[in-house]
């Protein structure tokens, strides 16, 4: 489920993931792969942190996903199919609308309203 990669304190296990965008397009982002060169990491990218999810469109490490909705559906599809996909930590969920809306909401619910100000330091 989605805790596999999204969990802790930040939502996100800080490794790298093929989730399967980008890699229909004609020269593919190789993404990790352009480091390890290993084949195991073709497409793989970070897992971002949810936390205020709800302001960081555009979504994916290439910007093509206008909305949370569309993100979310992606990755409850598993991803987009490709040789490279991290069958083991992305699997296809299927859930009612009902909780859909709930898990959106829960999305939402991770984005820090106001604004963080820096404290103010003693002066001598």
């Amino acid at each position: 489920g989605c805790t596999n990669c999204h969990d802790g304190l930040l939502f996100t296990d800080l490794q790298y993931h093929n989730v399967g965008i980008g890699m229909d397009k004609p020269n593919p982002d190789l993404g990790r792969y352009t480091v390890t060169k290993q084949d195991k990491d073709r497409g793989a990218f970070k897992t971002p942190t949810l936390r205020d999810v709800a302001r960081s469109a555009p979504y994916f490490h290439d910007g093509s996903v206008a909305t949370l909705e569309e993100a979310v559906d992606i990755m409850l599809a598993g991803g987009k199919p490709n040789p490279w996909l991290d069958r083991a930590n992305l699997k296809p969920a299927k859930i009612t609308p009902e909780e859909r809306r709930a898990l959106l909401a829960f999305l939402r619910s991770l984005t820090e309203e106001g604004e963080l100000k820096a404290p103010r330091l003693p002066q001598k």
